[in-house]
């Protein structure tokens, strides 16, 4: 296969795996839904500068240092269902408005923060990690052009900045959030459950790549 096909084939299965259900998809609900529209716009390119980095070291062949030190992946994957567990429990507090009282006003985290969010779930996702060095695994092998490389991983990063950012904006229209504000607490701790059971699926599943 040439690279071009490889190119095309790496573009593919990338798209596939950023719609598909994961950390990255729950906490951008998690921050639309809690948040709002331009909060889960922040989470989501947030999540895809953290591409950026994964994106950098899979295609300019820096995999080598998973074989080489496997306890960095470990250490990753620790970190990362920490990271999960902790934001999960701190929507799992989330509390139901005073009875016959306005509903209580979420307090609106600093806009830095729901980037720094989204970043950290993805940087510290051992699964993204295993999913990037396996797709560009055959492209670091394979002679492929610098300018190919660099429009691959612009490829990759906008695409996933633009799918969150899709879901962002549906998630976040005005008129559904204003339906959903009564049950506004009871939504974050559902989804404060989903990011537990998450951070507690990465912590007890071996690692193995998507």
């Amino acid at each position: 296969m040439n690279s071009a096909s490889l190119l095309v084939t790496a573009a593919g299965a990338h798209l596939l795996a950023v719609m598909s259900p994961g950390p990255d998809f729950a906490m951008v609900s998690r921050q639309t839904l809690a948040h709002g529209r331009a909060a889960g716009l922040r989470t989501a390119w947030g999540i895809a500068a953290g591409i950026v980095f994964h994106v950098g070291y899979a295609l300019f062949g820096l995999g080598w240092l998973l074989q080489a030190y496997p306890l960095l992946l470990e250490l990753l994957r620790y970190a990362g269902a920490g990271f999960l567990i902790w934001m999960g429990a701190s929507a799992l507090r989330s509390s139901a408005p005073p009875t016959g009282g306005a509903a209580a006003s979420t307090p609106v985290p600093a806009a830095r923060h729901d980037f720094l969010i989204g970043l950290g779930t993805n940087l510290l996702n051992p699964k993204a990690t295993l999913f990037f060095v396996a797709l560009c695994s055959a492209l670091v092998t394979t002679p492929t052009p610098i300018g190919q490389k660099l429009a691959l991983a612009a490829w990759i990063v906008l695409t996933t900045g633009v799918w969150f950012s899709l879901v962002a904006l549906l998630l976040g229209q005005p008129r559904a959030r204003a339906r959903l504000a009564a049950q506004a607490w009871l939504i974050d701790r559902a989804m404060g459950l989903v990011l537990v059971l998450l951070g507690l699926g990465m912590l007890l599943t071996p690692l193995m790549t998507v």
